[in-house]
């Protein structure tokens, strides 16, 4: 009886919607839902979302863009936020399966303008994030007609992984993002996943000269089925708009783990290589057109770390000594504290086979903080330099209920130069920040040189409303511990150390701000240290990030401090520091 007055309340809602100029009218059952568009238009139904609420299967009828069923997360007891639900003119009805009469959200449903207040916790200066829903891996990576091209793995119905999608974004100068229209959409073959884009400057496929392709995942499963295959998209408007390969999937498969296709032209062989991750290893195809793969060969089974599944593999060429070597990316679990991360191997190939340097048992990380994975290059890029991208989150923290963004989840690094050095006799993986930052960190707060002894008060940062950099060359001396503790008055505070006797540089996030979100969030990070005299160290606080460099290491971790950090402090221990510092804001 109570169930039954439930569903007539709500239907009366429904009814006084419709009447007071809602745009559309409910019908409520036990298990689904049927909402009725009376405005034959192009329009925005905002859907009210709660973070923990089980998922509701969401069928809209007559749209272009979700011409497949996608799931949401429907508010039942409150509501987190709202997504936007573009509706195309020809779209009059939107069917829920697994919903319940008594959610909230039959109240909260908009139509229109966008119901949320504005969005900007956490929002970050200079390191992209959606202006609404989930991202994951940086996808689709190409230079092009002055633009960087960023698509991204992004859900845009929710703040939780789901109905994996390409979401667009491109920038001039890799300070300045601007968010365009998703590309892709889940389709029959399945959930778009990641992948890579070229610029297929001698019409290989038939798209045209210098047509946009998009290589990507096509990933599909059901109760019975789950099997991932490879997929082309081409576009012919700068990236704005794709059109799927009638022919797809262009490299079947019937595996569940076949994944993240990373094209590249090999042009010794006159060919695309296609890395692919598949399972515990990384395998090879070529192709002369983009639409026929061959396969070529298999690495990795016994190589490096294989604490969880290889993701996002990535080969690229760099200069070494008076060569050349081959390095090849792997996004893994690294281990059941650290999580997310991404190794790489050094070797060789020859267009068929890659051969690694190091011994089977060795593994080296691009990054040793914990939020950066899915390392990824761009390519096409025009002056011939290594430049990539890294999600910043990690998935022991950032998939469930809880985070401390709302509306929107998860940002993307810094952007990165690569280079090969020789470390200890062997070939070493550097990332230093891209030079275009450059011309953003402009402004010079501070030139300072000095000697520390215990802790010294370097400066207060007054602009809260712009990223900083902070530069430091320490010169050694007898002091076994030095380094810097951004803080704020609230106490909060994230400590960069380097370790003398232990040669580590340490960043100590625990006492960081909001860290009880996850129990995984507070955690020290450890990097190595070089043994050189001079330890230089590069801070790119933003505001809910540091990214640091070392000579031989990068560290990227979030912070989510209550309010910024403004007190930049130096220390030592066991003797003092001549340290030469900068500090300088973006414009």
């Amino acid at each position: 009886m109570k169930k039954l007055f439930q569903t007539l309340l709500l239907l009366l809602f429904a009814g006084l919607s419709v009447a007071y100029g809602k745009g559309f009218s409910l019908d409520v059952k036990e298990k689904s839902a049927v909402i009725t568009l009376d405005r034959a238009k192009t329009q925005t139904l905002w859907l009210p979302i709660d973070n923990s609420a089980k998922e509701v299967k969401m069928t809209v009828n007559g749209s272009p863009l979700f011409t497949e069923p996608v799931t949401v997360r429907l508010a039942e007891k409150k509501v987190d936020c709202w997504m936007p639900l573009y509706l195309d003119k020809n779209t009059t009805r939107i069917e829920l399966k697994g919903c319940k009469p008594e959610y909230i959200a039959w109240k909260e449903l908009k139509m229109g303008k966008n119901p949320n207040p504005k969005i900007e916790d956490f929002r970050q200066h200079i390191h992209f994030s959606p202006e609404m829903g989930w991202t994951n891996d940086p996808n689709g990576m190409v230079w092009h007609e002055g633009e960087w091209h960023l698509f991204f793995q992004y859900n845009p119905l929710g703040t939780r992984w789901g109905n994996m999608s390409w979401g667009h974004a491109v920038s001039r100068d890799l300070t300045k993002w601007k968010q365009l229209p998703t590309v892709m959409f889940p389709d029959s073959l399945g959930a778009i996943y990641s992948g890579s884009a070229v610029i297929d400057k001698n019409n290989t496929a038939g798209f045209g000269k210098d047509a946009m392709i998009a290589i990507y995942t096509s990933s599909y499963r059901n109760n019975k089925i789950k099997r991932q295959q490879q997929s082309i998209a081409y576009s012919t408007d700068n990236g704005r708009t794709f059109t799927k390969y009638e022919g797809n999937p262009v490299l079947p498969s019937t595996r569940r783990d076949f994944r993240d296709p990373k094209v590249f032209w090999h042009t010794p062989t006159e060919r695309w290589i296609m890395p692919l991750a598949c399972g515990q290893g990384m395998e090879f195809y070529s192709s002369k057109n983009l639409k026929e793969w061959k396969f070529e060969s298999r690495f990795g089974d016994k190589y490096g770390c294989h604490f969880g599944v290889w993701e996002c593999p990535d080969l690229v060429e760099l200069p070494y000594k008076d060569g050349t070597k081959w390095v090849l990316f792997c996004s893994i679990t690294k281990d059941a504290q650290h999580g997310s991360s991404v190794q790489y191997f050094v070797g060789d190939f020859d267009g068929h086979t890659f051969t690694c340097d190091t011994p089977e048992e060795h593994t080296d990380w691009i990054n040793y903080g914990r939020d950066n994975y899915a390392t990824v290059t761009w390519s096409n890029v025009p002056d011939g330099r290594c430049m990539a991208l890294a999600w910043q989150n990690n998935w022991k923290c950032c998939s469930h209920a809880d985070f401390p963004t709302v509306g929107y989840r998860g940002y993307m690094s810094l952007a990165y130069e690569l280079q090969l050095i020789e470390h200890e006799g062997k070939a070493k993986l550097v990332a230093t920040p891209a030079r275009e930052y450059n011309n953003y960190f402009s402004t010079i707060a501070l030139n300072r040189k000095t000697t520390v002894e215990g802790q010294l008060e370097l400066c207060q940062l007054k602009h809260q409303d712009r990223a900083y950099r902070l530069r430091f060359d320490f010169k050694e001396s007898q002091a076994s511990l030095f380094g810097v503790r951004l803080s704020n008055k609230h106490g909060e505070y994230v400590e960069f150390c380097f370790d003398r006797a232990k040669r580590e540089l340490r960043v100590d996030r625990r006492k960081s701000g909001m860290v009880d979100f996850n129990d995984k969030f507070p955690s020290v990070s450890v990097a190595p240290m070089s043994t050189a005299e001079m330890q230089s160290l590069t801070i790119i606080l933003d505001r809910a990030s540091v990214e640091c460099f070392s000579d031989i290491a990068a560290v990227s971790n979030l912070v989510f401090p209550t309010e910024s950090y403004n007190h930049v402090e130096l220390y030592t221990s066991g003797g003092p520091v001549e340290v030469n510092a900068e500090v300088s804001h973006g414009k």
